[in-house]
């Protein structure tokens, strides 16, 4: 059992790794509730086998490590997937995320304030587009709109999203 103090490391540590771990996963597991399952199993076995990390080597390598073993057995658990992985291409792969995983944290980070600055009606049509995967269509139809005006209409917001992220890149001194 960690101790209070490991406990709180731990959660310090994997609150800062689990944007980019979550990224990953759901670059390679397509499906989204399988790509959350996946993700919670790899904090659940990162949490229990802290002991074993060593604080030399960075978390989120570790992390990595760890949901890529998680990514490779679900898909040797997962019967029905038509997607197969080119082991050693798996691996580059996951080095090379390694490698962007600070970047996309710190865009991830952007794109939250900037959606947190946005009024109520724009980001439900984000939500429901990109959280709830509703097609234009599917909107339009709760709006009362047409799914064309729907498709402009986050054409345009993915563009003000775009401005302001590089916006709050460059306000924090990082390129885009």
């Amino acid at each position: 059992m960690l101790s209070d103090h490991e406990q709180e490391r731990f959660l310090r540590l994997w609150a800062d790794a689990q944007p980019a771990v979550a990224a990953f996963v759901h670059s390679v597991v397509r499906d989204s509730a399988a790509a959350k399952d996946v993700l919670q199993e790899t904090a659940l076995v990162l949490f229990r086998r802290f002991g074993d990390y060593d604080g030399g080597r960075p978390f989120l390598a570790w992390a990595l490590g760890v949901a890529k073993l998680q990514v490779l057995g679900f898909r040797r658990d997962e019967a029905r997937s038509l997607v197969t992985f080119d082991t050693e291409l798996f691996d580059q792969f996951t080095v090379a995320w390694a490698e962007q995983a600070p970047a996309v944290s710190q865009q991830s980070v952007a794109l939250e304030l900037c959606l947190e600055r946005m009024a109520a009606r724009p980001r439900q049509l984000l939500r429901w587009r990109y959280f709830e995967d509703l097609k234009s269509e599917e909107i339009a139809s709760r709006l009362g709109s047409k799914s064309a005006v729907v498709r402009v209409t986050l054409q345009r917001l993915r563009e003000q999203l775009r401005e302001c992220v590089e916006k709050q890149l460059r306000l924090e001194g990082r390129a885009w």
